[in-house]
């Protein structure tokens, strides 16, 4: 990877909700496939996806394999996020910075700009990006035995010490264990909880919290390469955008 970034799809958004992998290079099936020719690409994914899937016993064999089911693009806002990535990165690369390193478009084709068309790219060409957690997520006790009090999605399996509800002698600590998703890669929120978890089993005391805000991105910010003053201005943008990266791209 030569370079990444963090962008929003839609202005109503707080922080971005979608990662950029640049590479100048061509990687197919996770550099399982030999690339056919020289080009360079854009990896976009997205960052706290609403669909969720499930992990469950197969069995009562603990050397049985689960049964997981991803259930990916379940939520429409899903599938959305991703439509308008693929639009807003051909914003991007139609900039003049890229004239004269841009080619023909080789994926998914200049052709194919329209909602259902782009859908149906999506649906064939994502996958997972290796950074799996919150199947095993962290919270309060009771919303592990009272099933009336959450969804299935949101019991616990272990409490803020990482031990495991029910069970004794028996604590997780790795990012499965994540209450929500990050909105990026795991390794530094996994490293945190590590030193957290590593410090009540050695009964330590914490340290103190320093209340770093979380990124709020301004009001008046790029969105799909216009400036947006008002959120209320995002249709009409979108009418506009799509008529002009059917001219550019």
């Amino acid at each position: 990877m030569e370079s990444g970034g963090f962008i929003r799809t839609d202005p109503s958004v707080p922080h971005p909700n979608v990662q950029f992998h640049f590479l100048p290079s061509t990687v197919i099936e996770h550099g399982r496939v030999a690339p056919p020719f020289e080009c360079f690409q854009a990896h976009v994914g997205t960052l706290r996806p609403k669909s969720r899937g499930s992990l469950k016993l197969k069995t009562s064999n603990p050397r049985d394999v689960p049964v997981i089911d991803p259930n990916y693009l379940e939520d429409p806002s899903d599938m959305q996020e991703f439509v308008d990535a693929i639009r807003i990165t051909r914003s991007v690369f139609s900039q003049p910075a890229f004239d004269q390193y841009r080619g023909e478009e080789v994926s998914p084709g200049s052709d194919l700009t329209s909602q259902r068309d782009l859908e149906e790219f999506v649906r064939r060409m994502a996958d997972t990006a290796y950074h799996h957690s919150c199947t095993c997520r962290m919270g309060r006790e009771e919303s592990a035995t009272d099933e009336r009090a959450v969804s299935a999605h949101e019991a616990a399996v272990v409490d803020p010490e990482g031990k495991v509800i029910g069970l004794q002698g028996l604590r997780v600590v790795d990012s499965s264990i994540f209450p929500s998703m990050v909105s990026g890669n795991l390794n530094a929120a996994t490293i945190m909880v590590a030193e957290k978890l590593s410090d009540r089993i050695l009964g330590k005391d914490p340290l103190p919290p320093i209340n770093v805000p979380v990124y709020q991105s301004p009001q008046d910010t790029i969105y799909n390469g216009h400036y947006q003053q008002q959120h209320h201005q995002s249709k009409q943008f979108d009418t506009a955008h799509q008529q002009r990266t059917q001219k550019a791209v």
